[in-house]
């Protein structure tokens, strides 16, 4: 039994560049009660999952399978979300292959099935023109990914043109000479990311023009704050990376004692660039996107970066002509040029060829992608290896998104679906606007522009009316996978180069794909995007009453909304361009309302191991929770004999969901979502309607006295 007492823990807001989902008065506010549960029920969870819920608080982590059994339950007055839940939380079981489970995944699984039918329907590639193209693409590509005869006669052999010439590299100019090459420009890509990945998206100063991100560079641990102190995740990563990158050098021929000394060479560069590059912290932190604003010229990145070719790099790709390249860390840039010397050739040489040998190891042969599942399973805790097929799927799915999505509208779109959910937006939308309206603490001045924001906010409502250009793919079929991808990744990197310093198609729905079982607000584009995908029992049916719609897509819809106007997106105008639209005393004063949401769940328990809750990570999306459901209660009040319990129930019904203990620490560390049992039971006693529906008072653990609610809106 885990015995270690976790002090303080608890913990989506953003990056720069990634669009935000559901799947995030001084001093601390005191906890109405802190009561542990009582022993029997302790020991009896701590028996069936080897975990001790003791010193959790106020609430027990109800989301780790192996906690709540017969034996542990809640009045409702003290643990909302496990009294709602109590029996799906103690008899789910787990997908084959998945380390958790939801309702959602009904949605997920429907539309797997639906995918399926489409993967299987070869009449689909006679439609011609762009949706003859799509099923081409998609049917190729996941016939290529289960063709285990090519893939084992294949071997290592796909990779090994890069890792020949890696090998090669014995001195400063071979790896000047390897870098510069033909080989290096095809195998640097997302799979194998290059020292310093490039990046089209938004410019931050207006968001219709594209600007080139230069990124950090990536990491073996993914995290830097792993190598200042390593987790317990960390560990699991770590064990993970290492056990797969000893395995395929043995494969390319070395012994255990050179591939050690290659994994060791670049843990030594990886903890060096660690010292100087953000941590998930740090980008999870709303401060981030100001910092990340750092617009250089070529020159500059020529003095930035002497030693290591980055801009005879971009020169030869074809990125040196854009009008506007940002990098997001300059320092990690410098520090990244400070390691590049003759003493650093085999630590460069071999993370690059680890890098390249971990990104294609699923695409290889059988026993590469078995060993890749076996440690896998193990890092989360799984009993059953995934499915091939919903691997393949996937994997298809993340490809080529928008093929899927447009066979999947003719095939199964209901249009009366998006007209209800463009309604129910702008419904939302509308209240906001009179919560703005009656907000005290907000300046006339500021309160103007956020009324602005609002009005231009953009519904993107079950499927866009215009989509990427996906000919630029080839679908013929030939070679491996591993050519697929690497001839896919070149097509999109011309792409966007192509179109570098044009300007931005508001009318294409960028990085979403509208299968996803989630919904969105993209920042740069001052939209919300409620997909098919999202659609299941729990969270939308048209059957539903107003009360379980209220409670489930209605919130969905409030929390989509509030994210312009957390932490991250208040920071973005109408027009989803970077820009200050608040009075300092306003932002002074949200500010401080954050940071006492930040301090609350600071003080949450939630684990026995000493896993830190990343509250400051969780801050946008614990705000949006928030304003969605008050939101909700405001439009609620217009209805007569609104049924409140109704409502509260399909809320937590919405969130319900189980996962590992692997997974769920996991996820503390990197998810900018709180916990769905915190999701609940926090932001629910943040509202009189809850506290009154179920006449919670002082000494309930689901009480909040008003003083130290934290509701941000």
């Amino acid at each position: 039994m885990r015995k270690t007492t976790l002090a303080a823990a608890c913990a989506c807001m953003l990056t720069v560049s990634t669009v935000t989902g559901l799947c995030g008065a001084a001093g601390a506010p005191v906890f109405a009660a802190e009561t542990e549960p009582d022993s029997t029920e302790a020991d009896s969870a701590g028996e069936a999952a080897g975990i001790d819920i003791s010193v959790m608080k106020p609430w027990v982590n109800s989301n780790i399978k192996g906690v709540v059994t017969d034996d542990v339950t809640a009045d409702i007055r003290d643990d909302f979300y496990l009294a709602v839940n109590h029996d799906w939380l103690r008899d789910t079981e787990f997908y084959p292959g998945r380390p958790w489970a939801t309702p959602w995944t009904q949605a997920a699984d429907l539309v797997k099935e639906r995918c399926f039918e489409l993967l299987a329907d070869e009449s689909l590639r006679d439609l011609g023109g762009t949706e003859g193209h799509d099923a081409e693409l998609i049917q190729n590509y996941y016939y290529q990914y289960l063709d285990w005869e090519s893939r084992n006669e294949a071997g290592l052999e796909p990779v090994m043109p890069a890792v020949d010439a890696l090998l090669a590299v014995q001195t400063m100019e071979d790896l000047q000479s390897f870098l510069l090459s033909d080989v290096y420009d095809r195998f640097s890509t997302q799979d194998a990311p290059p020292l310093v990945p490039v990046a089209m998206d938004n410019y931050t100063q207006d968001s219709g023009l594209y600007q080139v991100n230069l990124e950090p560079t990536p990491l073996l641990l993914g995290d830097s704050a792993e190598y200042k102190s390593l987790t317990e995740n960390g560990k699991r990563i770590k064990k993970e990376r290492e056990a797969l990158a000893s395995y395929m050098l043995g494969r390319i021929g070395m012994t255990g004692e050179e591939a050690q000394k290659a994994i060791d060479h670049v843990n030594r560069l990886d903890a060096a660039l660690a010292e100087h590059e953000k941590t998930g912290a740090d980008t999870a932190d709303p401060s981030y996107i100001q910092s990340s604003v750092n617009p250089v010229t070529m020159d500059e990145i020529r003095e930035l970066s002497p030693a290591y070719p980055l801009a005879q790099i971009l020169e030869q790709k074809g990125w040196s002509g854009a009008e506007r390249i940002n990098v997001f860390e300059p320092e990690a840039l410098k520090e990244l040029n400070s390691l590049f010397t003759e003493e650093n050739v085999e630590a460069l040489r071999d993370k690059l060829l680890i890098n390249v040998l971990l990104g294609y190891i699923i695409y290889l042969d059988e026993p590469a992608y078995r060993e890749f599942t076996k440690e896998y399973m193990e890092k989360y805790g799984l009993s059953e290896e995934p499915e091939i097929n919903t691997r393949a799927y996937m994997n298809t799915r993340g490809m080529f998104p928008d093929s899927f999505a447009r066979l999947y509208i003719r095939e199964y779109l209901d249009e009366s679906v998006r007209t209800e959910i463009r309604q129910m937006c702008q419904d939302v939308i509308d209240t906001y606007d009179e919560m703005l309206e009656t907000t005290d603490w907000l300046s006339e001045a500021t309160r103007k522009e956020a009324r602005k924001k609002l009005k231009g906010m953009t519904i993107n409502a079950v499927c866009p009316d215009k989509w990427e250009d996906y000919s630029i793919y080839p679908a013929d079929g030939d070679g491996g996978i591993v050519e697929t991808r690497l001839d896919c990744a070149k097509a999109k990197e011309q792409y966007d180069i192509s179109r570098m310093n044009g300007e931005v198609d508001r009318a294409i729905w960028k990085d979403i794909d509208i299968l996803d079982t989630n919904a969105f607000y993209h920042p740069y584009y001052n939209s919300i995007n409620i997909v098919p995908g999202f659609f299941c029992d729990v969270t939308y049916r048209s059957d539903m009453s107003i009360e379980e719609k209220y409670g489930s897509l209605g919130a969905v819809i409030g929390h989509e909304v509030s994210h312009a106007f957390d932490s991250s997106g208040s920071q973005y105008d109408e027009n989803g361009s970077l820009k200050n639209w608040w009075t300092d005393e306003d932002r002074e004063a949200f500010d401080e309302r954050v940071s006492r949401l930040i301090e609350y769940f600071g003080n949450i328990v939630a684990y026995d191991d000493g896993t830190p809750n990343a509250s400051k990570t969780i801050q946008g999306e614990a705000t949006a929770d928030m304003g969605g459901i008050k939101c909700m209660l405001r439009m609620a009040k217009k209805i007569d004999g609104f049924d409140y319990d109704r409502f509260f129930r399909a809320y937590a019904h919405l969130w319900q969901r189980l996962e590992s203990l692997q997974s769920s620490e996991a996820s503390t560390l990197s998810d900018p979502h709180p916990r769905c049992y915190q999701r609940v039971n926090v932001t629910l006693q943040q509202f009189d309607e809850f506290l009154e529906t179920y006449d919670i008072k002082e000494g309930d653990r689901m009480y909040l006295a008003p003083q130290d609610r934290i509701a941000v809106w």
